[in-house]
């Protein structure tokens, strides 16, 4: 009889207990199996170590370690020594100068010959230092392709020179700093710099001020490799700027003189080289590739934290309603709403966008301003959107349906699409991304992680040349309104997503920018946040002076917080309208499933009946035209379910299986199947499911009376 174990504590042999292994995580541990190694693979890497470590053991047991003082303090290797230092940081210097363009240009740029630029950037790691110096010698010599003309015009001459050595340290070290910090550039993610010029930000200032200190990690890792090859360069040295004691002659060369007349001394030379190199490995740690990320190490995320004492009402909404209107009827606060059309109201607004200097927020266009938005999008996405001042837009539609290649065509940052966009009569659609005046908060809110929630809301005042006192102020009197002023010096990782989501608006708004577009800003917080972030949102679009556009899936966002609902299929507008009208009449089928409800499309025959798209036919009350398209809308409330074929009232039965049984709140919601109709969605009670004992795989008839049945032309 099998002897019973407990449970968690399975048989396993003793073997395979030994190689168990406990891994560490985030919130605790875990045990996990490790196969053993094979010894056809541990006995060849034991050997390729022992390869590697005898040079090194060999250096370490011959150095006279009683004469390595007077070794190293001899004349000749301090003054190499010094002639080392000034070549390498040189070499670094002239490195970085060149080298971080061109990492950009790699990492950022397509343009003919990418290719065979980065196989130049990584010849002189592969080809012989000799065979360099050769190079260099017949490119930057005296009877170079270059040389002469450098003598005759700035009397440069590099050979058998202090600069000659710096140029063939340089030539071979470079290639370390390039290829690490490209690494870096082409894994750092571009929603930062995006960013960034949406808030106004120039080229020059996001590289400086946001891709360099993200990249930092990486650029010091590829600057410390420089440094290092740049100190060891022998061959390419020795073969172009010669060896001249006080002028060409570096460490590795004086190694090479020593071998000759003082070997125990050039031991302790290559010692010093040995440990130098050992020291700057040991201080990568193996981040030659750098990560993109900030140096300082997030900390887990916190809970929403409430405000202390004194603080303002968050958004200052206490109290106060929406004044942009009621979702239910559809008006803007003025009471215009939006449009896809093709006319647009360009009236000049009355105010300018720009800082108040009041200290307190405002909206873009001043008191009493706004701007009025005319797009015309060409390309992939195809649509005209005009908007008064003070209209948010919900953009909703499947996955790849061009929501946002829409935001993105505004923004100028997609080939994909082209938008003619008109801001009260300013034409931006040519400008650059950063004179457009478009703020955009992606999903995830891309805050700065080098930066404060403070220096991340006043970065786009910053770039607006607004003085950083000023800009503090401003951006720390957005934040208090928006609930999180207490959090102005905590960092994006020390934020909850709440919090962090909060931050990114007030950053937004700081800058009064025109047009702002939010890309599903709430996605990635949960129900009770995203309620609280939600509110507070809904409070700020009321008194924004532009035209908002919120991208999103959700149907709770876009009725709560739209004036109007664009929907997009195909980079196409299937249908524009206040959330009610689209509530109740949806075109589009994936709108319909959003909202919960079947949708199937079909053609109205010529007996009165809808020829479904998907096969069959549907009994309707309210017949249409004959051939009109039209997509029928049906709650899953009226939806009924049958263990046996109904007789009676329904003229719409058809057998199915049920796939599918999710609890929505107190209430059931059954997918079933049809090979003879069409999958439609029922909800019940949980009652009525007992009753009729539904499980997956039921064979089950569906039932829709006619009068249950809302038709919408498409």
């Amino acid at each position: 009889m099998t002897r019973p174990h407990h449970h968690g504590e399975p048989h396993a042999h003793p073997a395979a207990r030994r190689v168990r292994a406990r891994i560490r995580t985030g919130t605790g541990t875990r045990t996990r199996t490790r196969p053993p190694t094979p010894f056809a693979l541990a006995a060849p890497a034991l050997l390729a170590i022992a390869f590697l470590l005898m040079p090194l053991l060999g250096i370490l047991a011959r150095t006279e370690w009683a004469e390595l003082g007077s070794h190293l303090s001899s004349e000749g290797v301090t003054e190499a020594v010094k002639l080392s230092l000034l070549v390498s940081f040189c070499a670094l210097e002239l490195s970085l100068v060149l080298g971080v363009p061109l990492a950009w240009l790699l990492a950022r740029v397509s343009f003919p010959g990418k290719a065979l630029v980065r196989s130049l950037v990584l010849l002189p790691m592969v080809l012989p230092p000799t065979v360099g110096g050769v190079a260099l010698l017949l490119g930057f010599g005296r009877r170079g392709l270059l040389g002469p003309w450098l003598e005759e015009t700035f009397g440069i001459v590099l050979p058998f020179h202090t600069s000659g050595a710096v140029v063939a340290a340089t030539f071979v070290a470079m290639p370390f700093l390039v290829i690490s910090l490209e690494g870096t550039l082409a894994g750092l993610r571009p929603a930062y710099e995006e960013t960034a010029a949406s808030l106004g930000a120039g080229p020059l200032r996001v590289f400086c001020t946001v891709t360099l200190p993200l990249v930092a990690p990486g650029l010091a890792a590829g600057a410390a490799l420089t440094w290092a090859r740049a100190l060891g360069e022998f061959g390419a040295t020795i073969t172009f700027a010669g060896n001249l004691p006080g002028a060409t002659q570096t460490l590795p060369l004086q190694v090479y003189l020593l071998l000759q007349e003082q070997p125990e001394a050039a031991t302790s030379v290559s010692l010093l080289l040995l440990a130098i190199a050992m020291a700057v490995l040991v201080g990568l740690r193996g981040r030659w590739a750098g990560t993109g990320r900030s140096r300082a190490t997030p900390t887990p995320l916190l809970d929403e934290i409430a405000p202390p004492p004194g603080t303002p009402d968050p958004a200052g909404t206490k109290g106060i309603s929406n004044t942009g209107g009621s979702p239910a009827d559809g008006t803007t606060a003025n009471g215009t709403g939006a449009g896809v059309s093709t006319t647009g109201d360009t009236s000049s607004p009355t105010g300018a966008a720009g800082p108040t200097g009041t200290g307190e927020p405002s909206g873009p266009g001043g008191v009493g301003g706004g701007w009025p938005l005319h797009a015309r999008v060409t390309g992939f996405t195809e649509l005209t959107l005009d908007a008064e001042p003070g209209t948010t837009v919900a953009v909703v539609g499947p996955n790849g349906a061009g929501k946002t290649t829409l935001l993105r065509a505004l923004l100028g940052l997609t080939p994909r699409a082209h938008a003619e966009l008109l801001l009260g009569e300013l034409p931006v659609g040519s400008l650059p991304s950063h004179r457009r005046g478009v703020a955009w908060v992606p999903q995830d809110g891309a805050l700065f992680p080098h930066l404060t929630a403070l220096a991340n809301t006043a970065y786009g005042l910053r770039a607006q040349g607004v003085r950083r006192t000023e800009a503090r102020r401003q951006a720390q009197a957005w934040l208090t309104r928006l609930g999180v002023g207490h959090l102005a010096h905590r960092r994006p990782g020390q934020l909850s997503g709440g919090q962090a989501g909060r931050v990114a608006l007030a950053r937004a708004l700081a800058g009064r920018p025109r047009l702002l577009l939010l890309d599903e800003p709430l996605a990635a917080l949960d129900q009770t946040t995203r309620a609280q972030v939600r509110h507070t949102l809904r409070g700020h679009l009321a008194g924004f002076g532009g035209v908002c556009l919120l991208v999103t899936h959700d149907p709770v966002e876009a009725v709560s917080l739209a004036d109007r609902v664009l929907v997009l299929e195909d980079g196409r507008a299937v249908q524009d309208a206040p959330p009610t009208e689209v509530t109740r009449h949806p075109r589009s089928p994936w709108v319909a499933r959003m909202l919960g409800r079947n949708a199937l499309a079909g053609t109205a025959a010529t007996d009165g009946t809808l020829a479904l798209d998907a096969g069959g036919s549907l009994v309707v009350a309210d017949p249409v035209g004959e051939g009109t398209a039209v997509l029928a809308v049906i709650a899953p409330e009226a939806v009924a379910l049958h263990r046996r074929r109904p007789h009676g009232s329904p003229r719409n039965v058809w057998p199915g299986t049920v796939r599918e049984i999710t609890a929505v709140g107190s209430r059931l919601r059954v997918l079933v199947t049809s090979a003879n109709g069409p999958d439609l969605v029922a909800e019940i009670t949980t009652e009525a499911a007992a009753e009729l004992r539904l499980a997956d795989g039921a064979e089950v008839f569906t039932s829709v009376k006619a009068t249950e049945i809302t038709l919408v032309e498409r």
